[in-house]
């Protein structure tokens, strides 16, 4: 019985060391991930138009060709390519597919801030015996204006083997007047918006009067009233656009009139100054933004500069700002022939179709057309078939009638994958009439006092109502695209306690589109006792464009007797009525969400026929409570929202203050603020010329703005992830398997002895 027992107890040790070993064996073959370079699988890389001059803020597409002949691609293999100076990657973590001949995506591709493309392939390449490919690179790289020289740049682009293809890119440096740049990002309450940037007065000459106009005619965009900050700004390097802001301008120092479309501002005796002008739109259908949606409108700047002697010149300068998501793409090889078709529309009215454009068809990367004299049919179509794999661009050369020529070129890709159409869309502006506008302010006849509410019909020479004008709480109103003509201005609602005035006529004309300011006052229709008013805005005081809703604030009398408390509206606003002449001041009494308590009273004086306020609007801006997690090695201090723009070395996307190693990472106060808090400090903010957005900041000079599309963007040239997840990808097994050979051995050796023992 004894040796049965044994007998079976030695089978089951030998049976549990053959699956020890076995598991030894299996665990042998499982690899880590292998990451490629360009020195193995690119055999082509270049600038897609090398004939176009970038300006130092220009998108640079790129086209990259792949071929992994020769090695046997894996689940989690990686293909990095490195983008060549003088170009920069501004980096993005959304990743866009690459799609492989039959329509399955292959792998997934992102941009990141060590200035490379990394392609990561999937499981569906394990089934291919070699994958060949193209990866068109539209959006997120731009010209590095600390390297790029004005002119011909060489660009050298890693390619199989060690060698090397070589593009030319050209750049040239910017000598308009105004500028005007968009960037997108989302409000407190995460709406879609895009924040734009008007840069005035860029030559720096001697202006009189300047003028400012923005209308918002693209039908995706809201103007957002009351987000109009203007600051001074100076150059820092004029050739690479990278300039400083500086104070903000006070509101009493130049006449902001808004509508529900946009605005016109106009500063007096702005002389040789250059200004930053931000405000801020809204977008009406969020997807817009991911899927490739083009969002503009344009700025107009206007004056009266001197020369030598009593010479003088008239300027009128238009900049056109765009903005869009953009789309790369990457593909496998293909040999379906594919087709596309273009739709032309009318741009005021994007559903009426436009006959009799003509266009040529371009291949990218060479300057002979493929098909030429392609025309718009009644439907506003072209139809093209029998289109091998590549990417292609449509450009007009003649406008239908009555229509102003548009020069952009209207890329596509045929995949090589699909025969369904791609479906493109080209837009024509009507040729321009000319058009005027007017402004307004309305006021007390015997203050001046700035009145809101007042309501006006414009009325043309045949008596027809064409437009209607309400005063807004600066007493101001106008009125934009009025035909050249003879008009009257009829008050048909007076502010409250007030007579309307009397009629007043005025002239559009071809030589005077912009007729001066029209005063218009009003009597009061009792007297009575004064009452005077004041205005307090409480601002974010990292975006001086945005108000603070929440705060509660209490308001004093001299003696210290509190006499009302109010809460800030929506806008950040608080207006308190019904005030006597005397002094008087603001204190917070509780702040509001994620703000810090500020301890500073706001005082003021109000005087006898003073206006709203008797000081304009009072303005106050708090920080933003710092909050840490306790227990990290980063002393707690991740929570950085510091303006980045510092040693970025060109990655404009970071939302943290690169450079500072000193475990401060929860900072949030302003770069240029030295901790302190003081928005008058010295080290004013280094910003980016709204025609070059990418500056590498090499600097001391404070934060840049960086583009909302990619806040996350690491700092010292890592990407978002790890070095560890980006260069090397973790493995999913082991090559040692000696302890467990170990333990199958000894096992083995007991069976012997025990055998032998017992014989």
């Amino acid at each position: 019985m004894g040796n049965k027992l044994r007998n079976i107890f030695s089978a089951l040790i030998a049976g549990l060391a053959v699956v020890v070993l076995a598991f030894t064996f299996n665990s042998n073959n499982v690899e880590a991930a292998t990451n490629y370079d360009s020195s193995q699988m690119i055999t082509s890389g270049y600038i897609k138009n090398q004939d176009k001059i970038y300006s130092m803020s220009s998108t640079v597409p790129l086209v990259y060709e792949y071929d992994s002949t020769g090695f046997n691609l894996q689940n989690g293999d990686t293909l990095t390519i490195d983008v060549p100076s003088p170009l920069a990657v501004t980096a993005n973590d959304k990743p866009f597919n690459v799609v492989g001949d039959n329509g399955e995506v292959i792998g997934t591709a992102i941009l990141n801030s060590s200035n490379q493309i990394v392609v990561t392939f999937n499981e569906n390449v394990e089934e291919l015996e070699s994958v060949k490919g193209t990866l068109s690179i539209n959006t997120g790289v731009t010209v590095d204006r600390n390297k790029a020289q004005v002119g011909s740049n060489d660009v050298d682009f890693p390619i199989k083997n060690g060698n090397t293809q070589q593009s030319i890119l050209q750049t040239k440096a910017s000598d308009k007047n105004i500028s005007k740049k968009g960037v997108f990002g989302t409000d407190a309450e995460g709406n879609e918006i895009v924040t734009w940037t008007i840069l005035a007065n860029r030559n720096e000459l001697n202006f009189g009067t300047m003028s400012v106009f923005d209308t918002i005619t693209d039908p995706n965009l809201e103007y957002i009233s009351g987000s109009v900050v203007v600051q001074e700004a100076t150059w820092k390097d004029k050739e690479t656009g990278t300039y400083k802001r500086g104070d903000t301008v006070p509101s009493s120092n130049y006449t902001l009139n808004e509508s529900g479309n946009g605005f016109d501002l106009t500063i007096p005796n702005s002389g040789k100054q250059m200004y930053a002008i931000t405000f801020q739109t809204k977008v009406t259908d969020p997807s817009k933004v991911t899927d490739g949606t083009v969002f503009r409108n344009d700025a107009t700047m206007t004056g009266k500069i001197t020369g030598n002697g009593n010479e003088s010149q008239e300027i009128k300068e238009t900049a056109s700002g765009k903005v869009s998501s953009g789309t790369n793409s990457g593909n496998g090889s293909g040999n379906k022939l594919g087709s596309a078709t273009l739709t032309k529309f009318n741009e005021q009215d994007e559903t009426t179709p436009l006959a009799g454009a003509v266009y040529d068809l371009y291949k990218v990367g060479s300057d002979t057309p493929v098909q030429t004299n392609l025309t718009t049919d009644e439907n506003g179509q072209i139809k093209l078939t029998n289109l091998s794999a590549g990417d292609y661009y449509f450009k007009e050369v003649t406008a239908p009638a009555g229509y102003q020529l548009n020069e952009n070129e209207i890329p596509f890709t045929i995949t090589g994958q699909t025969t369904t159409p791609v479906q493109v869309t080209g837009v024509d502006e009507p040729e321009k009439e000319e058009l005027g506008s007017i402004v307004i302010k309305k006021i007390d006849a015997e203050t001046g006092y700035k009145l809101a509410g007042a309501e006006f019909n414009i009325v043309n020479d045949k008596g027809e109502v064409v437009g209607t004008i309400t005063t807004d709480r600066l007493g101001l109103g106008h009125f934009y695209n009025l035909p050249v003509g003879h008009y009257k201005l009829v008050e048909t609602k007076a502010p409250e306690g007030y007579l309307k005035g009397e009629d007043i006529e005025f002239d559009i004309s071809a030589d005077n589109l912009t007729p001066k300011m029209i005063s218009v006052e009003n009597e009061k229709e009792i007297t009575g006792e004064n009452g005077y008013s004041a205005v307090l805005q409480k601002f974010d005081r990292d975006d001086l464009t945005v108000g603070v809703p929440g705060a509660e604030y209490t308001l004093y009398g001299d003696d210290g007797i509190a006499l009302e408390t109010a809460v800030t509206n929506e806008l950040g606003v608080i207006k308190i009525d019904n005030l006597k002449p005397g002094k008087y001041y603001f204190l917070e009494t509780k702040a509001p969400e994620d703000y810090d308590l500020n301890p500073d009273k706001i005082p003021f004086t109000i005087t006898e026929n003073s206006n709203e306020t008797g000081v304009g609007t009072l303005e106050t801006s708090d920080p933003k409570t710092v909050t840490t997690e306790p227990g990290d090695n980063n002393n707690g201090n991740e929570g950085n929202t510091q303006e980045p723009g510092n040693n970025n070395n060109g990655n404009e996307g970071n939302t943290q203050e690169p450079g500072d190693n000193n475990g401060n990472e929860g900072n949030t106060s302003k770069p240029d603020e030295n901790g302190n808090g003081d928005k008058d400090d010295n080290d004013s903010g280094l910003i980016v010329d709204p025609e070059h957005p990418a500056t590498d900041n090499n600097n001391n000079e404070g934060g840049l703005i960086t583009n909302p599309l990619n806040p996350g963007t690491s700092n010292n040239g890592n990407s978002s992830t790890s070095e560890s997840n980006t260069d090397k990808l973790p493995q999913t097994g082991t090559k040692s398997g000696l302890l467990a050979s170990l333990l199958g051995f000894v096992l083995l050796i007991s069976i012997v002895y025990l055998n032998r023992r017992h014989a």
